[in-house]
């Protein structure tokens, strides 16, 4: 997977679950404005902290600098 993006790496809803994260958003306000469940929401992060290799919202927030998400929204 080297040289992918964290996008081609992550489903649409895992790059939108750490969009969320990354602008201080909790798992119950995202899983509202996705209209999916809370379990649901901490299924995306999980699996897109996994794929990205990082664990804090710290990294998440990195992540999302460098890959340019924070300009949507």
């Amino acid at each position: 997977m080297r040289g992918e993006t964290a996008d081609e790496r992550l489903t649409g809803r895992e790059s939108e679950t750490l969009r969320y994260i990354a602008l201080g958003h909790g798992n119950r306000e995202i899983a509202e404005k996705l209209g999916v469940s809370v379990k649901t929401v901490e299924a995306h992060k999980s699996n897109a902290l996994k794929k990205l290799n990082v664990q804090t919202r710290k990294d998440i927030v990195g992540d999302a600098i460098l890959q340019g998400w924070m300009q949507d929204y």
